[in-house]
């Protein structure tokens, strides 16, 4: 093949243009979506915050004078489970700062 008949051919050869699209329609649609995405999860927030009410509402009379008389017993085991939880978050935070420095442990 000749010089003067590859040009020829590149010459001859288009790129494949785009699809045409209407960026304001793909964006009205994409904000249609989502606003119909956030109305359906604030109706299932809506729903299961109705019903967490509704049992808190319906069982707390008859569960708060046993978690009154459990509760003052329990205070001991809630102040150690605060400080493991605080001591166990504080040696990871630690940790990770020290790998991010070189140092393992």
């Amino acid at each position: 093949m000749t010089n003067d008949a590859l040009k020829s051919m590149l010459m001859n050869d288009t790129p494949a243009a785009p699809p045409a699209r209407d960026i304001g329609f793909v964006v009205e649609v994409m904000k249609r979506v989502e606003r119909r995405r956030l109305y359906e999860g604030l109706a299932w927030l809506t729903l299961v915050f109705t019903a967490v009410t509704a049992l808190l509402f319906i069982t707390m009379p008859v569960i708060t004078p046993a978690l009154t008389g459990l509760g003052q017993a329990m205070w001991p085991l809630v102040i150690a489970i605060g400080i493991a939880g605080f001591s166990l978050v504080g040696f990871e935070q630690t940790r990770r700062v020290f790998n991010q420095l070189g140092w393992r442990f």
